[in-house]
């Protein structure tokens, strides 16, 4: 028998259509979920990071029986305008203890401004750490210049607005509320954080600032500067010193220069490529925050430039908050949604007068849970 020719088949357009439109609906379906999948890598990236921060910090405190302070005044270097960030102790708990001892030997006749030009400088705070940089922050790819290299991840002052030039450190008031002071002399125990240390943040991450274009006014990682109704510090507190920095400190100034869709309100005096641009640097932007305004969702604000009274805020890229280092080694994710003054309001930062009330030396923080994991002993047991 002869087997019928069987005609050739092939697709007709409709279905080929068909098949395109159905790997095309897959496709989007696919797509966020893999985008998804990637952030997560990344956030626990990111958590592994501050992770490490936060147990370096303890093996220093176990070394020196005390955490290092904000500004460091530091075997190497001479005179008081240092401005060495926290992150330079924590070199050797960091596994950076080669980066360590070539600090340690930089001669003291060395100009100790941390983005001083010379050789032995340049060599230390050029370096790329690895565990500064979390992979959702786009600013760990900024360029680099002298002594301009990045960190996402910044040290806690607590809810008080800080005047930031360290080589002040040993004249100005040691802020009587974060982890971390910019004193020289201001290192502090365990023992010193009587809200617990489950219960105070230690690390949180901010964002990085480029040099982007005028037209590029969002909040994250750039500062509102030259605010000046935002208040200046007093000229000498003293080291003794437990009220405000100053009696016309305003933070309702700095939360109005945000327009509410994380842009400010107009381009004028905004600082940009200044945030965390400078892991060796203690001053304001570059590796401090405060837990005042709410994560993601408030502004950067300075009274002047980088060392005048100021206002940072915990950011990242991540959707909806921020990861935090807490001094027991722990780390969580905090909403951006948390709660960031007593009365809940976090849209209205002023007191009748619009000054300062909201900004206390000592007792309970003014700036709901948030500002109360930033402080540590302000009598409160709050647990995010």
């Amino acid at each position: 028998m002869i087997s019928p020719k069987n005609p050739n088949r092939a697709f007709t357009l409709v279905e080929l259509l068909v098949v395109i439109a159905i790997i095309g609906v897959l496709i989007a379906l696919l797509l966020p979920a893999v985008q998804a999948a990637r952030e997560a890598a990344r956030r626990m990236t990111c958590s592994n990071k501050v992770k490490q921060l936060s147990l370096g910090l303890h093996n220093y405190h176990d070394i020196h029986s005390a955490f290092p302070p904000g500004a460091m005044l530091y075997p190497g270097t001479t005179g008081l305008s240092t401005r060495k960030s926290t992150f330079i102790a924590l070199l050797p708990f960091i596994e950076q203890g080669a980066l360590y001892d070539m600090y340690r030997a930089i001669p003291s006749t060395v100009s100790n401004n941390p983005y001083n030009a010379s050789t032995q400088i340049n060599t230390i705070f050029n370096t790329k750490l690895d565990v500064l940089g979390c992979p959702s922050d786009d600013g760990i790819n900024a360029e680099i210049s002298s002594c301009n290299t990045p960190t996402s991840y910044h040290m806690s002052l607590g809810d008080w607005p800080t005047y930031s030039a360290s080589g002040w450190g040993n004249n100005k008031t040691k802020n009587p509320r974060g982890v971390f002071s910019l004193c020289h002399t201001d290192g502090r125990s365990m023992a010193s954080v009587t809200d617990g240390t489950s219960n105070t943040i230690a690390f949180s991450e901010v964002i990085i600032g480029y040099n982007t274009i005028s037209t590029n006014i969002l909040v994250k990682g750039n500062v509102k500067n030259s605010l000046s109704a935002m208040g200046t510090p007093t000229a000498d507190p003293g080291t003794a010193a437990t009220t405000s920095p100053d009696a016309v400190f305003d933070a309702k100034t700095c939360w109005d220069s945000n327009l509410g869709n994380k842009k400010y309100v107009s381009d004028t005096n905004i600082q940009r490529g200044q945030i965390g641009r400078r892991w060796g640097d203690s001053a304001m932007p570059y590796t401090s925050f405060m837990t005042i305004f709410p994560p993601n969702r408030g502004p950067n604000c300075s009274s002047g430039n980088e060392v005048a009274l100021a206002i940072i805020t915990a950011s990242s890229n991540h959707s909806g908050g921020v990861q935090c280092g807490f001094v027991d080694g722990s780390v969580r994710f905090i909403s951006e949604t948390i709660n960031c003054l007593s009365n809940g309001i976090p849209g209205d930062y002023s007191t009748p007068s619009g000054m300062t009330t909201l900004v206390v030396g000592s007792g309970h923080s003014s700036f709901g849970v948030w500002g109360a994991l930033g402080s540590i002993d302000g009598g409160e047991s709050t647990v995010p």
